[in-house]
């Protein structure tokens, strides 16, 4: 099978840009296949590494790259994985038990037979919700810090919630993404639209959007707003102001369970286009800066 174009155009960019990297594969026994991943090295010795967690329905490379390239760029290794039941290489497929190991199984795998480095999390959307119910649970103990971005505690899809979506699209930060993925290749797979670049594997459909209540139950059995008190790592909180998906009641909620929260709300983002607001790049890239010993 041909790589959907967005892997294309990343990969194009790659080979121009000077960035080391390297493909990945282990194995999931426990979601019944293999992950493909991505790990990225800067150009000279790492001062840490960064395991960072896509959302529903993305993949490793969408939509994080901005942010990799930051982070790769101030030193940081990164390691990038298809969660279970994503990815067009990856053959996992999705259920509620085990995707909770998935961000553990690939902290294994990044720090596998390399040095030790300062570990951070980071993730987006689904991501960001299984990087906290993971330290919640006490399965990344080794981290010294965690970005969470546009993490939602329940999802529910509207039409106000698709019409916000859209508009975002239009945003001038959107039209910075065209280098990596070109313009097709920056819009979102919503419903059927784009399956085949942006896969789903599981027992639910598509189509009809039944996956969104497959990820609202996911995300109903972690109760991330109870087990946030047991996270003890510091953790960034980054939300776009016209997030629909995720509102600003579920942001407050968190950063009121958490230990050591930091709160950042991104103006005129929403929850598509957060990571790819340069503002919002810089600040999460200068945060984790300082959450690494030896950093500014």
């Amino acid at each position: 099978m041909r790589a959907p174009a967005h892997h294309r155009r990343v990969e194009a960019w790659l080979r121009g840009s000077g960035v080391r990297w390297e493909r990945v594969r282990y194995p999931r026994p426990e979601a019944g296949g293999e992950v493909a991943a991505f790990h990225f090295f800067p150009a000279g010795a790492a001062r840490g590494r960064v395991v960072a967690a896509h959302g529903a329905c993305d993949d490793a490379l969408f939509p994080l790259v901005a942010l990799y390239r930051a982070l790769v760029e101030r030193g940081f290794e990164v390691f990038a994985f298809d969660l279970d039941g994503n990815g067009w290489e990856s053959t996992t497929r999705f259920s509620a038990g085990a995707v909770r190991s998935a961000v553990s199984a690939a902290v294994r795998e990044a720090v596998r037979g390399r040095p030790e480095l300062p570990l951070h999390l980071l993730g987006h959307s689904l991501g960001g919700a299984l990087v906290l119910d993971t330290l919640a649970r006490g399965e990344a103990d080794a981290a010294e810090s965690a970005v969470v971005v546009s993490a939602p505690l329940r999802v529910r899809v509207t039409l106000r919630t698709v019409l916000g979506e859209l508009r975002g699209f239009f945003r001038r930060g959107t039209l910075t993404q065209w280098p990596y993925y070109g313009a097709w290749g920056a819009v979102p797979a919503v419903g059927p639209l784009k399956r085949r670049a942006f896969p789903f594997r599981a027992e639910v459909g598509t189509a009809d959007f039944a996956y969104v209540d497959a990820y609202d139950a996911l995300l109903a059995g972690m109760e991330l707003a109870r087990g946030a008190e047991w996270v003890r790592v510091p953790v960034l909180l980054v939300y776009g102001e016209r997030d629909f998906l995720a509102p600003g009641e579920q942001a407050e909620a968190l950063a009121r369970a958490l230990p050591r929260a930091e709160l950042v709300r991104v103006p005129g983002a929403s929850h598509y286009t957060v990571p790819f607001t340069p503002a919002a790049v810089e600040y999460v890239a200068r945060w984790l800066e300082t959450r690494t010993p030896g950093g500014p």
